[in-house]
C-alpha cells in the first residue's frame, strides 16, 4: 500500500467520522454543546489567549521565585535544615525545586525580598489583567469592563494564587499519612475545585450565580491534577535531562510547556461555563454581542 493510498484512506475515514458526529449533533445535546464550545474557542482564539496567559504566568514566576528563594533561605536557617528539604516541604517539587533550593544558598537574600515583592505585585496585576481580558472575551459581554485590576483586587488575587500551594501540599500530606494515592487525589481535586471557584468569582462572568461556575471549576480541578502528575513523572524528568544538555533553556522550555497546558485549561473552563450557562439560559437578541478585540488595549499598563 502506497503512502498516497493510505492518506486517501485516512481522509475517507475522517470524513465518515465527521458526518457521523454531525448526525449525532442533531440527536444528542451533549454533542451539540461540544461543537458550540469548540466554535466559541475558535472564535476568541483560545490558543492565542492561552499563550498570552502562559507568558504572564512565566513572568509571574520570576519574582515569585525571588521571594521564595529568600524565604526558603531564611526558613532553612531557622529550622536548621537544608534548602532542598525546605523547598520540598513547601510543596515546590519537580521542575523548580532544585533550582530554587540551590539559589537559596546565596547570601543576597535581602536583595531578593526588596526587589522581588514589588515586582511580584506588578506581575500579579499583569496576570490578573490578562485573565480579565480572556474572560471578558469568552463571555462576550462588554459590560464586564468594571472588572479592572485595581490594587485591592490585585492583592486579593495574589493571596488566592498563593493558596494553591498549601492546597497541593495538604493533598500530598494526606497521601503520605494515609498511604493512599486515591485519598491524595480526592483531596487534591476537592481543594483545587474550591480554590478555582473562589478565583472565578474574582473574574468576569456576567451576572451569573456562583453555581454557574461549577463546571469550569471541575475542568480546572481535573486538568490540574493531570498536569500535576504529568509534571511530576514526565515534564520534570525531561527538564532535568534537558537542563544538563541545554542549561537554563531546557528548564524554561519545560516550564513554558507546562504553563501553556495550565493556561489552556483555564481558558477552556471559562468557555465551558459560558456555553453551559447560555444553553440553559438563552440570551435575548439585544444581549448578543461579538467578542471585542479592543478589550486587549482598553486598559493601559500602569
Amino acid at each position: 500500500m502506497t503512502i498516497r493510498s493510505r492518506a486517501v484512506g485516512i481522509r475517507t475515514r475522517a470524513e465518515h467520522y465527521a458526518s457521523v458526529a454531525e448526525a449525532s449533533r442533531e440527536k444528542h445535546g451533549s454533542v451539540d454543546a461540544l461543537y458550540v464550545m469548540f466554535d466559541r474557542d475558535s472564535e476568541i482564539g483560545g490558543g492565542l489567549l492561552a499563550g498570552s496567559l502562559a507568558y504572564r504566568l512565566f513572568i509571574w514566576f520570576l519574582p515569585f521565585s525571588l521571594v521564595v528563594v529568600a524565604g526558603i533561605g531564611f526558613g532553612a536557617d531557622l529550622a536548621s535544615e537544608s534548602p532542598t528539604s525546605a523547598a520540598r516541604s513547601l510543596g515546590l517539587r519537580g521542575i523548580v525545586s532544585n533550582s530554587i533550593a540551590e539559589a537559596s544558598q546565596s547570601s543576597s537574600r535581602w536583595y531578593a525580598i526588596v526587589i522581588g515583592i514589588p515586582i511580584l505585585l506588578w506581575a500579579t496585576r499583569s496576570l490578573l489583567r490578562a485573565l480579565v481580558v480572556a474572560h471578558r472575551l469568552v463571555w462576550g459581554d462588554p459590560r464586564l469592563v468594571t472588572h479592572k485590576a485595581t490594587p485591592g483586587r490585585t492583592l486579593r488575587f495574589l493571596v488566592l494564587i498563593l493558596l494553591y500551594f498549601p492546597v497541593r501540599e495538604l493533598a500530598a500530606y494526606v497521601g503520605s499519612r494515609s498511604g493512599s494515592y486515591l485519598a491524595q487525589t480526592v483531596v487534591g481535586l476537592v481543594g483545587v475545585f474550591g480554590w478555582w471557584l473562589l478565583c472565578s468569582l474574582q473574574l468576569p462572568h456576567r451576572d451569573v450565580p456562583w453555581h454557574a461556575l461549577i463546571p469550569g471549576a471541575i475542568i480546572v480541578a481535573v486538568g490540574f491534577e493531570l498536569i500535576s502528575n504529568l509534571g511530576t513523572y514526565l515534564i520534570a524528568t525531561r527538564v532535568n535531562s534537558g537542563q544538563s544538555a541545554y542549561g537554563v533553556l531546557g528548564v524554561a522550555a519545560g516550564l513554558l510547556f507546562g504553563l501553556y497546558l495550565v493556561s489552556r485549561i483555564i481558558v477552556a473552563s471559562a468557555v465551558v461555563n459560558a456555553t453551559v450557562w447560555e444553553r440553559r439560559h438563552p440570551p435575548q437578541p439585544d444581549e448578543l454581542t461579538q467578542p471585542d478585540l479592543d478589550l486587549f488595549v482598553s486598559e493601559p499598563e500602569a
